[in-house]
């Protein structure tokens, strides 16, 4: 049972980090970068950004949008 508590947790640590490596790097921007953004592509962000809040009680890493690593 502790095996499994501790396995849970480092899950978690996982995705919270890849979270912040992966998400908040782009959520964090100024408003100077969201101004370039699209209407279509903010609203993709943001159910983006959602399912990265989600994602340590999914255990889902969320797909980043295509066209993120563009920009």
């Amino acid at each position: 049972d502790k095996l499994k508590a501790d396995a849970d947790a480092a899950e978690l640590t996982v995705i919270r980090r890849r979270r912040e490596t992966e998400c908040f790097a782009y959520i964090n921007r100024g408003e100077l970068w969201y101004s370039l953004l699209t209407d279509e592509q903010k609203a993709e962000l943001a159910n983006w950004y959602l399912s990265w809040l989600d994602a340590p009680e999914t255990r889902t890493i969320p797909a980043p949008p295509v066209w993120l690593d563009k920009l």
